[in-house]
């Protein structure tokens, strides 16, 4: 199946609304210099991934309490958007290398691997790091950055097509529960969009149907894998009226009935919710977006990179809440 995105369909940085006060934590030099001072003490010891985790949770005990009590309240009540932004997570990082021009690099250095305890770091208190095994080699800490020949791809690769609304791993029951983006360098253009199933405006008529298991969603391409057949039906919303799940993804979602115009209809009108209720972020270095996964849809606007080991570079990692549940898929650090 071949999968389009309507470039048309976002409106462009300037007219979304931006992230509320209340969901913005800042760290002060001292707070980042303390946390790198404690990253830089286990940075370079071998570990595997769950050695990799455990260093990293040994560096909350560094975080300032602020920081602490943000990530419990986030993890307990959500907030405006279910999304947090942690502002001075790492302060300068001298040392840091080129952009990597790949998603999965070689080993890049000290300075790159405190960013990835860091984020292992504040992740952890919100549920357990996992990846799976067909994403980017399985590792636990991802780079995000454009690619040479990837520009127009529906992943993180990607840079000239806008990155279409979706959920991370929408095909699979066992996504992660919250996910962070941390910023080493930044991008003027690219804005990182986030809306909340709360903030949709839905007619009563398409939330029925968008509640009902009438949709699947495919396999996407960052997995490497082609349409499957056999797809689990499911909704795209779930919970509660006033605080609803949500699991949609803009390209590889679509009824399960091809012939059902009415969910095919409901889709539509969420795409145009979806815009509607988005807010807007530029992620700049330092800076630490957290989404909840299961409450909030993302994506990202064009920007245009110059693979000049200067362009937009991200770490992602993410996590399952639930330990229970974490321990039910074997307390596996790459899933498959």
């Amino acid at each position: 199946m071949t999968h389009s995105v309507d470039a048309g369909a976002y409106r462009g940085l300037v007219p979304y609304n931006a992230l509320d006060v209340d969901e913005i934590v800042g760290l002060t030099g001292e707070d980042a210099a303390r946390i790198c001072i404690a990253a830089r003490r286990v940075a370079g010891e071998p570990a595997d991934a769950t050695g990799l985790a455990e260093h990293a949770v040994g560096l909350v005990t560094s975080f300032p309490p602020g920081l602490v009590r943000a990530l419990h309240r986030y993890a307990g009540r959500g907030s405006v958007h279910d999304t947090l932004l942690v502002r001075g997570l790492l302060d300068g990082l001298p040392g840091l290398p080129p952009s990597p021009g790949t998603t999965t690099p070689a080993a890049l250095g000290p300075a790159v691997d405190v960013a990835a305890l860091a984020l292992l770091a504040v992740l952890s208190l919100l549920g357990e790091p996992f990846t799976y095994a067909s994403l980017y080699e399985g590792r636990l800490v991802q780079h995000v950055t454009p690619v040479a020949g990837r520009e127009e791809v529906q992943t993180s690769e990607g840079s000239d097509a806008v990155l279409a609304w979706h959920v991370e791993d929408g095909h699979r029951e066992d996504r992660c529960d919250f996910f962070g983006l941390l910023c080493l360098r930044g991008a003027p253009g690219a804005a990182t969009l986030v809306a909340a199933a709360r903030s949709l405006d839905l007619p009563p008529r398409v939330e029925r149907v968008l509640r009902e298991p009438r949709f699947v969603v495919e396999p996407d391409v960052a997995h490497g894998s082609g349409p499957a057949h056999g797809l689990p039906r499911v909704a795209v919303l779930s919970g509660p009226a006033g605080d609803p799940e949500i699991c949609f993804d803009a390209v590889y979602q679509r009824p399960a009935d091809p012939g059902d115009v009415d969910a095919a209809a409901a889709l539509q009108v969420l795409a145009e919710a979806v815009e509607d209720a988005a807010v807007a972020h530029v992620l700049g270095p330092g800076e630490l977006l957290i989404v909840d996964n299961r409450r909030v849809v993302h994506g990202r606007t064009v920007f245009r990179p110059c693979y000049d080991g200067a362009d937009r570079w991200l770490l992602r990692t993410m996590v399952c809440a639930s330990k229970r549940a974490h321990r039910r898929r074997g307390a596996s650090r790459a899933l498959r």
